[in-house]
């Protein structure tokens, strides 16, 4: 009879033990529970920062694109007018052909026939700064060896006796028809130098900063492009 209470006092021990053990099991429930939600909140935010990325990745493409697709139709509204300059200078106004026409009296008695001769008497009167005499001889050059190893020096001093002249439209002609003649030549980014100062000269700047920045671009290690550089940022386009 004794024993009784005493199993009384143990099941009721085993049943308090047995609340405690429920209890720190539900606390321990309860806090995976607000961890779970948590976890779950870090993804949904991580999710929506990762949609906000792509987003922004997809606006910055097309801008991207919508900026290239600007600078091409650029690109070839310059061309366009380069185009346009070499059509008019190949075909002058007769008044125009008037003024660079040398007179009869200043032209040499008797034609010069050999190549490097007639080259090197062009080449002689820009370095006299006659250079209205050099451009007419370096013409004739090109008129009579289109061909020549020396050709296409010739137009480009060609261009920069029109150059010096401060006939900047014909100039940018003239070296135009040079990129046009010999795409790969070595005097290609000089050619495209020049363009961009006779462009300067004419106070079309917007076309300048495009001709710097393709040299710089195509032929980043040329001398040309150096002084590009030089010239790029002395003028602030950045």
């Amino acid at each position: 009879m004794h024993s009784i209470p005493s199993i009384a006092k143990l099941s009721a021990l085993m049943l308090c033990l047995m609340c405690c053990a429920c209890a720190s099991m539900q606390l321990q429930i309860d806090d995976n529970a607000r961890n779970i939600d948590a976890m779950r909140n870090q993804l949904s935010r991580t999710h929506n920062d990762i949609e906000q990325l792509r987003g922004d990745i997809q606006t910055l493409s097309g801008t991207l694109e919508e900026s290239n697709i600007a600078r091409d139709k650029e690109i070839k509204a310059i061309r366009e007018r380069l185009d346009s300059i070499t059509t008019m200078a190949q075909s002058p106004s007769p008044e125009m052909t008037e003024a660079i026409t040398p007179p009869i009296a200043e032209m040499p008695a008797a034609p010069v026939n050999n190549e490097q001769a007639l080259y090197d008497r062009a080449l002689q009167l820009y370095y006299n700064r006659e250079y209205a005499k050099s451009s007419s001889s370096f013409q004739a050059f090109i008129k009579q060896y289109r061909s020549s190893p020396l050709a296409q020096n010739a137009f480009f001093w060609n261009g920069m006796s029109l150059f010096q002249q401060k006939e900047y439209r014909d100039s940018i002609s003239a070296f135009e028809d040079l990129i046009k003649e010999f795409p790969q030549g070595t005097k290609v980014p000089d050619a495209y130098y020049w363009q961009a100062l006779g462009f300067i000269e004419l106070k079309e700047m917007l076309t300048a900063q495009i001709l710097l920045e393709t040299l710089m671009q195509n032929y980043p290690t040329s001398e040309a492009s150096q002084k590009a550089k030089t010239k790029y940022q002395e003028l602030k386009f950045d």
